[in-house]
């Protein structure tokens, strides 16, 4: 019974989302809408745009460190200090799991029929309930130069669609008041890209701008799958030992490049293409589909993503646009949308950052969705960054109806509310600058 009631716990855990894949994650970035074409620091810049890589000022090495590692047991451990997560929850989905979770609670009081049999309908109703989510990690070693400056990066993304599974034999043990060895599960398919490359990066004074290009050529391994976690005692360990057997592999170089102007030392026109290497890649994997069904093929594209932006950007504060001149990658579902982002940030001494922004469909396909984050930088020399993406329906519940919630699930709106805020994604980073 107890095996069951983890479906809840581990589509909580995977923070379910439904958007075009995020082709980096980057906490300052993050925590201005997204938005870092024109704005980014010399040490993430490989990642959005290899040509902002000089504009380190006296920097003369940046790194984002990408694991610390720690002893479990005796076992050795890495815990990556560039995590990122983004979510979408479906208020279909949290209502269902909402009812699994209480009809589970009341046989548990009470064992009789009619609780086992509403539990085993609640069930029923999550099956084939879907959520998806976006996570990454990444890290660089940057060598600013006011000439011609050098990052080593790796950077990793992954598209995934996670589907409660629940066994129909489950669903006959519950009837019969019989709870032991339930096989219900949780399917996950999806898409991992994972990028490693020397960017490099050229400025120059021109009469009233400074221009700035940069290239970043890099080894792409694309990974598809789809594996089911069983929700019995042991499934996560299981499939921790068992997950890269079950991979799809392919590999191929491409390209990444962008071109910055800066007018006066406060004013940015950037522009940078992702992915340029156009491959036409249809990676198609199997996804749970619901009992009965026949599983659902889900196609990812991989394809050029060319943004354009401007920045005002001065020591005490930066203010930045930018939007995608093509529609996004992702899985096919995703593809129509196109973004823009709005962020701004406001250093205080150098010390402390506020950061804030949105980011918006232009095709109105997506709700918009909005971000906060702070940095901290003791000594200026390390940077601790965070970020939160808060939209309508969000998968922790911030604020609803005049209330400010326990950050625990909501359940969605009800049509008499205008909007459920809540957190649906996090950005941690920590990185270092010399």
């Amino acid at each position: 019974m107890k095996g069951i009631s983890k479906i809840t716990a581990l589509c909580c855990a995977l923070t379910p989302a439904a958007f075009a894949s995020q082709l980096y994650f980057d906490a300052r970035n993050d925590a201005m809408g997204g938005a870092g074409v024109a704005s980014s620091n010399f040490v993430t810049a490989a990642f959005v745009n290899p040509a902002l890589m000089g504009q380190g000022n006296n920097d003369h090495l940046g790194v984002i460190i990408p694991v610390i590692p720690y002893s479990n047991s005796g076992q050795s451990r890495y815990a990556p200090t560039s995590l990122g997560l983004q979510t979408q929850s479906p208020t279909a989905l949290l209502t269902a799991l909402d009812n699994v979770n209480n009809t589970r609670k009341a046989y548990e009081k009470d064992n009789n029929l009619a609780n086992s049999s509403a539990y085993a309908a609640a069930l029923t109703a999550v099956d084939g309930q879907r959520m998806s989510f976006n996570a990454g990690s990444s890290f660089a070693i940057t060598l600013p130069s006011r000439g011609l400056s050098l990052a080593f990066f790796g950077n990793s993304y992954t598209s995934n669609v996670a589907t409660a599974k629940v066994d129909p034999n489950d669903l006959v043990l519950i009837n019969n008041q019989n709870l032991v060895d339930l096989n219900s599960s949780i399917n996950v398919a999806g898409v991992g890209v994972s990028d490693l490359g020397l960017a490099l990066s050229m400025n120059w004074d021109a009469n009233i701008a400074k221009v700035s290009i940069g290239i970043a050529p890099k080894y792409q391994r694309i990974d598809s799958y789809s594996y089911d976690i069983s929700v019995a005692e042991g499934g996560l360990r299981q499939f921790e030992q068992d997950f890269s057997d079950g991979l799809e592999k392919q590999s191929h170089f491409n390209i990444d490049a962008g071109i910055a102007f800066d007018f006066y030392d406060i004013f940015r026109v950037a522009v940078s293409g992702r992915n340029m290497l156009k491959k036409d890649l249809e990676i198609t994997t199997p996804a749970y589909a619901g009992i009965g069904n026949a599983d659902e093929q889900l196609v990812y594209t991989l394809l050029p993503l060319v943004t354009a932006g401007v920045a005002l950007h001065h020591d005490y504060a930066t203010l930045t646009a930018e939007m995608d001149l093509n529609d996004a990658v992702g899985f096919a579902s995703n593809n129509d949308s196109r973004y823009a982002r709005y962020g701004l940030e406001v250093n205080i001494y150098g010390y402390v950052q506020l950061r804030a922004g949105m980011r918006s469909d232009l095709n109105d396909i997506k709700d918009d969705i909005y971000t906060i984050g702070f940095g901290l930088s003791p000594g200026k020399l390390i940077h601790l960054d965070i970020a939160a993406t808060v939209s309508r329906d969000g998968a922790y519940g911030i604020y609803k109806d005049g209330d400010f919630g326990n950050l625990g699930l909501t359940t969605g709106a009800s049509p008499d509310d205008e909007k459920v805020y809540g957190i649906d994604g996090f950005i941690v980073q920590l990185s270092a600058k010399f």
